[in-house]
């Protein structure tokens, strides 16, 4: 062999090594390498989008890669599980998710083009939401009872912060319960929907406590009801659907991180790891409680475990009304 095939022999080795070596330094680098995108199924604002937006900042100083959220509202989420399911299964386009989009969507609309349990893997739960239920200060409603006595005189609307979310469902198990029937009228987010409300557009609208809380406190819009776990300090005297005797509505909005199905392990074991981290920060959960959110800390799979429980408790809330709208 001369010293011309040698160097050609030596050269071919030397690329085949390189080769070789190339993808396994880039797995070498771990997950993640680049910056990861949170899709939020809501306006900005919002109160998942708020506690999505918090994640992120903990996230992107954890895991050395910006973290950016994508706000993709409408239809309920579909538009948001979409644009998630549109990317590689790679960990890098996550979506932050939750009951309205996951569960009360598949009654809310006539068909789906996800399934909620085959497309997505749970990745790790983030926080339940309490809601409230407030009214038009000067509608003259200072009691679920005269909400009922309105309805039932005349047409009273109830705006959401659009169709198909946990804003419309639970007025609509509210009045299922007690025997009456408001217009549902929906809205680009629930900013706007209580605009809507202190305006006099609409007469009754169900947001996020902490979402609704500095419009209660301040007098501009009459608190009826908590719809959620525990009282609000800051209202001592308003009750819980509980402690009036509606059932159904403790424990029932919960906010959580998934990804496509086929996910890698190492990006939900990850992304697990820093949100139970987030979760346990003193400084997140004085945050989260100012908003009047409980955090959720837990395995991965708690998704598909609370998506089974809470898809069979809505259906049987939900059970003889008419709510599809597509």
């Amino acid at each position: 062999m001369n010293d011309s095939q040698l160097l050609s022999g030596a050269a071919i080795a030397l690329s085949a090594l390189l080769c070789t070596a190339g993808p396994k330094a880039a797995h070498a680098q771990g997950y993640p390498s680049r910056p990861i995108t949170v899709v939020v199924a809501q306006a900005a604002g919002g109160g998942s989008d708020t506690v999505t937006r918090l994640w992120a900042d903990f996230a992107s100083k954890k895991l050395n890669q910006p973290v950016v959220v994508e706000n993709k509202p409408g239809a309920g989420g579909i538009l948001a599980a979409q644009q998630v399911l549109a990317k590689p299964a790679d960990g890098y386009t996550i979506y932050s998710a939750g009951t309205s989009s996951m569960v009360i969507s598949r009654f809310t609309y006539k068909s789906l083009p996800f399934n909620a349990e085959k497309d997505f893997r749970g990745i790790a739960m983030m926080v339940r939401i309490p809601y409230m239920l407030v009214v038009n200060k000067d509608s003259g409603i200072k009691s679920l009872d005269d909400l009922k006595r309105a309805a039932q005189a005349g047409p009273v609307n109830f705006g959401s912060a659009g169709a198909g979310n946990a804003t419309h469902i639970i007025p609509e198990m509210l009045q299922a319960q007690l025997g009456f029937k408001m217009t549902h009228i929906p809205y680009k987010g629930e900013t706007a929907a209580l605009s809507a409300l202190m305006a006099g557009d609409i007469q009754a609208v169900v947001a996020v406590v902490g979402t609704a809380l500095p419009f209660a406190t301040s007098g501009r819009v009459t608190p009826l009801l908590v719809l959620g776990n525990e009282n609000v300090a800051e209202l001592p005297q308003l009750r819980t659907a509980d402690q009036v005797g509606l059932k159904g509505f403790s424990d029932l909005v919960w906010a959580t991180l998934i990804g496509r199905a086929g996910i890698p392990e190492e990006s939900v074991r990850k992304l697990n790891e820093v949100t139970q981290q987030f979760l346990a920060d003193p400084d997140v959960r004085q945050r989260l409680q100012k908003m009047k959110f409980e955090p959720m800390p837990g395995p991965a799979d708690a998704y598909e475990t609370l998506l089974a429980r809470d898809t069979k408790r809505i259906a049987e809330a939900t059970k003889g009304l008419d709510l599809a709208s597509q």
